[in-house]
């Protein structure tokens, strides 16, 4: 077992799989040398800081549906040296009332969608990110809401 799915190809070459594979194919490789892929996991594990991104969207409950976005955004942090901690925020609960709760997040983005259900939240994320300097990344509709 290993804590993070990067260490994977440094296990399988230490058993020798991809030499296996390789020979099995009749593949002629030049020797492997993983340094490169070790100082990614490195930067992986080792972050020089955290932060924390409020993902605002209608679909908070799967979190599967922003898998893209999630992993988009953990490998942006892992190039800047960071860890990426995201919270869900529901934009069909997003209030004026409720809206100050943004403000312990590092930066706001709000995915795309579409039809009506959850746009006023999007836009009150948007309008609270412009109003309070946060930094904000908008995608598709998120974009829009932001104009």
């Amino acid at each position: 077992d290993v804590n993070t799915i990067y260490k994977v190809p440094r296990v399988l070459h230490e058993q020798g799989l991809d030499q296996l594979i390789c020979t099995k194919l009749q593949l002629n490789t030049k020797s492997t040398d993983l340094k490169r892929w070790d100082n990614l996991v490195y930067e992986v594990e080792n972050p020089k800081e955290q932060v924390t991104i409020a993902m605002c969207g209608k679909y908070t409950d799967l979190s599967d549906s922003y898998k893209s976005l999630n992993e988009a955004l953990r490998h942006a942090g892992i190039h800047n040296h960071a860890g990426v901690k995201i919270e869900y925020v529901d934009s069909e609960t997003l209030t004026p009332e409720t809206v100050g709760e943004l403000a312990k997040y590092d930066a706001i983005l709000v995915p795309g969608g579409f039809g009506k259900r959850g746009v006023e939240g999007k836009i009150l994320a948007a309008q609270y990110a412009r109003e309070h300097k946060l930094p904000y990344l908008g995608i598709c509709l998120g974009m829009q809401v932001a104009t």
